[in-house]
């Protein structure tokens, strides 16, 4: 009797397993529905009329909006996961000495990211002939600067880390950790507009997963996250304010940014030395199904035809 319901306890357990994947996998594409609609939609009434900075941050904060926000907001309201399913976002205090060496390991890590998306810049530009865009928005005041760090560097580190590790990652945990780190950051590169930027976006999305796996905190995952992005505002706007980049110390400064890194890596895993270790043959099974699943590879498709459409017409 005890076999038999020991049995049936586990076909449920695999049917909410399979369900709560399914609901997350639609969530990705809804997301990604969302996010091309909303951006190409606005781009299409902003090319009616004269723009300004603060336009465009308020370009960038409706897309968050609307495609990050409100896709969140239903899926916390709608889907009802049994208590074997709940998610957890990992609501966790962190140390201040981890948290500062978060902070060093965001900073350099963005000149990582601009190193590993090196070869598909340069593929970009000298084999497609692709003029790159400028990503950030240049302030040129005080009260564009407040709202570019607020549009550019706060709001996207909260809405993505709530919703790439707080729900991809916390609910795709249960089957297996190493799978749920993979899917997340592959996904997590995906939806993001700019294919030529997939390398440096699975850094940072694996980054943010490993500071928040060490810690045990989400909050860890959106620092990490914010200043990273931070980073990039200040170079740019730096940059721009001196009227060009300076080669030799932009080399300089990776350089430093690379032995910094590595420096800190070692330090942050000294800190965390209570961070679980996973070994999981399932993740290789798992990630090939939930990657070549429907709703994943229509937003492959999607997002390949989006960007043919964006920088080949």
């Amino acid at each position: 009797m005890e076999d038999r319901q020991s049995l049936k306890n586990d076909k449920i357990l695999i049917h909410e397993q399979k369900k709560s994947m399914r609901q997350i996998r639609w969530l990705i594409f809804w997301v990604l529905i969302s996010l091309n609609v909303v951006t190409l939609s606005i781009d299409a009434i902003f090319s009616f009329i004269e723009t300004t900075t603060l336009l465009n941050y308020a370009r960038m904060l409706i897309i968050h909006i609307l495609a990050v926000l409100i896709p969140l907001v239903i899926y916390f309201k709608t889907v009802r996961e049994p208590e074997s399913q709940k998610i957890s976002l990992r609501l966790n205090k962190f140390s201040f000495m981890q948290g500062l060496m978060i902070v060093i390991l965001a900073a350099a890590g963005q000149f990582i990211m601009a190193i590993l998306n090196v070869p598909m810049v340069l593929l970009q530009t000298n084999v497609f002939q692709i003029e790159m865009a400028e990503s950030i928005i240049i302030s040129s005041n005080s009260i564009e600067f407040i709202v570019g760090v607020a549009v550019m560097a706060i709001i996207p580190a909260i809405l993505e880390e709530i919703l790439f590790r707080g729900v991809i990652f916390g609910g795709t945990e249960r089957q297996s950790t190493i799978f749920a780190v993979l899917f997340s950051t592959f996904v997590f590169a995906l939806v993001h507009p700019n294919i030529f930027n997939f390398a440096g976006l699975i850094f940072l999305g694996l980054m943010t997963v490993m500071v928040m796996l060490r810690t045990n905190s989400i909050y860890a995952a959106i620092l990490y996250h914010f200043i990273n992005n931070l980073t990039a505002f200040l170079f740019f706007q730096l940059s721009h304010s001196a009227g060009y980049i300076n080669v030799p110390l932009t080399v300089f400064m990776i350089l430093g940014a690379i032995v910094v890194f590595i420096v800190s890596i070692f330090i942050f895993r000294i800190i965390t030395p209570n961070a679980p270790k996973y070994k999981d043959k399932k993740a290789a099974p798992l990630l090939l199904r939930n990657i070549f699943s429907v709703p994943i590879i229509l937003c492959m498709v999607i997002t390949v035809a989006v960007q043919y459409f964006v920088f080949f017409r």
